[in-house]
């Protein structure tokens, strides 16, 4: 998965920086350092992270190691990592159903605190795992 999504970006990039980086992915698929569909357990994928191979490449490499999404972490890539036992950058505002029982558990907005509430997901912006550069990177 990693680097499926890596592949997309510097397609995404374009330009040296977009073919650069594409030429690193092709070094890594010739040289065996990763491949398309890795072999992982479900533990590492989920929770305990992957740090081999393109995962590994982004967490060093200038490029990318500052724009990481929050999937990434000091255990490297896991799905779910930072969504164990807790609520970090998730809030909602979820509706009652004492107006309408319709909508009941209707999910109306959704932010990273109660302050950034919004009901227009199209314009969310994910900050990567640092907490900086909260923009559209990935």
């Amino acid at each position: 998965m990693p680097l499926a999504g890596l592949m997309a970006k510097f397609v995404e990039l374009g330009g040296y920086g977009g073919q650069g980086g594409l030429n690193a992915v092709e070094t890594m698929l010739k040289n065996g350092t990763d491949e398309l569909f890795a072999l992982t357990t479900v533990g590492d994928f989920l929770f305990r992270g992957i740090k081999t191979g393109a995962a590994e490449w982004m967490m060093i490499n200038g490029l990318t190691s500052n724009r990481l999404p929050p999937v990434f972490r000091e255990n490297g890539f896991a799905l779910f990592n930072g969504k164990q036992d807790t609520s970090e950058n998730e809030c909602y505002q979820v509706e009652t159903g004492q107006e309408d029982w319709e909508q009941h558990t209707v999910i109306t907005k959704w932010g990273k605190d109660s302050q950034s509430l919004s009901e227009d997901l199209s314009k969310a912006e994910t900050c990567t795992w640092t907490g900086k550069y909260c923009q559209k990177w990935w």
